[in-house]
């Protein structure tokens, strides 16, 4: 029998469009297989972290050694300080510690810093910019310098050119021998007498914040990863980071760095920063000692003055009842015992109340810091 020709076609028509539709559903599939792979891809991939292109150049996942630089108003010096810092890190004893990313900091310059700053990310594949909104201050600069930074080893150094970069391998080699952290120490420091004794009188009360260090406020420092992400830093506390560190118990170390004259630019610090300082070290000594336990400071404080102001009234009581004498004459001595008697109940309030808020403060926190775990050989 013969096949009619119009029926024919419309069947060929049929198969060619299930054909074309089954391909375009295979590539379809294919595409969306593609996708789920990169978006898969994607997800394993650090937030934050910058991949590597076809060229196969490293990425910030392979990064082993930061350097944070925070600037403020450096446009004369950071360009030879970069060059330098460039040089040191291509060094046979940079070796074990590539790839190195240096980060600069521009903390609201007002000068031509950022500028500079952005050439020298374009010059050098190692050097990235990291730009405030404003002047937040040298805490909060190398605060988001530390947040940025993608090292195992991150070391911190001023911007104005003093602070050395020959000394940065020096500093990494000694964490190898099991410290935290290390701090440069100025020990033939060359500065002004308008820096070097407000330094010396902070430095000397920060020895009771517990290190046992020369220099408190080198910025010149090399930490381990995990020092870094230890750190919290609020108003002025670059000046103690190693007693914030001491305090969770990190080793701390400190080895005598090259103090070089600033060339360019003016110094931002002077005597009036000793105030602030002796603000922060109060703060940095009562944090350390009693952040987790402040009713002993407080409650201990308020008994004593509850006890002394009771003593003293006690004593004016007796005097009136068991020896008969007048209260006049002893009238200042009872106001003082009722002063200290608020006084006291006033500080004992307070520890409670603080007390209270360290227990919400500190609700998802354990009140200790694990350096390893070790156990014996498994027996199967």
């Amino acid at each position: 029998m013969e096949s009619d020709p119009v029926s024919g076609a419309s069947t060929d028509a049929a198969d060619a469009a299930e054909t074309a539709e089954g391909a375009e559903s295979a590539d379809a599939a294919d595409t969306g297989d593609a996708a789920e792979t990169a978006d898969d891809s994607a997800d394993a991939v650090a937030p934050g972290a910058v991949v590597a292109g076809p060229d196969g150049a490293d990425t910030r996942t392979d990064i082993v050694t930061s350097v944070v630089l925070p600037a403020y108003n450096e446009v004369g010096n950071l360009r030879p300080l970069i060059a330098e810092v460039v040089e040191v890190i291509e060094s046979d004893a940079m070796a074990a510690y590539r790839p190195v990313e240096v980060l600069v900091v521009d903390d609201g310059s007002t000068d031509e810093t950022a500028a500079v700053i952005r050439e020298l990310a374009a010059e050098y594949d190692a050097v990235a910019g990291v730009f405030l909104r404003r002047n937040f201050g040298q805490s909060a600069a190398l605060c988001a310098g530390f947040d940025t930074a993608a090292g195992d080893y991150v070391v911190s150094l001023d911007a104005d050119g003093q602070n050395n970069p020959a000394d940065i391998p020096m500093l990494l080699d000694r964490l190898e021998d099991g410290y935290d952290c290390v701090s440069g120490w100025r020990r033939d420091r060359d500065d002004p007498i308008s820096k070097t004794i407000p330094s010396a009188i902070q430095t000397r009360l920060a020895t009771y914040t517990g290190p046992d260090i020369h220099d408190f406020g080198c910025t010149l420092k090399a930490y381990r990863r995990a020092a870094i992400d230890e750190l919290n830093l609020r108003g002025e506390g670059h000046r103690y980071i190693p007693a914030k560190l001491y305090d969770s118990g990190f080793k701390i170390t400190e080895e005598p760095v090259d103090h070089r004259p600033r060339t360019s630019g003016s110094t931002k610090y002077g005597a009036g920063r000793l105030v602030r300082g002796f603000v922060d070290l109060a703060f940095a000594i009562f944090w350390n000692k009693y952040s987790m336990r402040p009713m002993h400071l407080m409650g201990g404080l308020g008994l004593l003055l509850l006890g002394g102001g009771g003593l003293i009234g006690s004593h004016a009581v007796a005097l009136k009842y068991a020896f008969g004498q007048s209260l006049t004459p002893h009238l200042p001595r009872l106001i003082f015992a009722v002063a200290l008697i608020l006084f006291g109940f006033q500080l004992l309030m307070f520890g409670i109340l603080a007390e209270m808020l360290t227990k919400i403060h500190y609700k998802d926190e354990v009140p200790y810091r694990i350096q390893s775990v070790e156990r014996g050989p498994d027996d199967g």
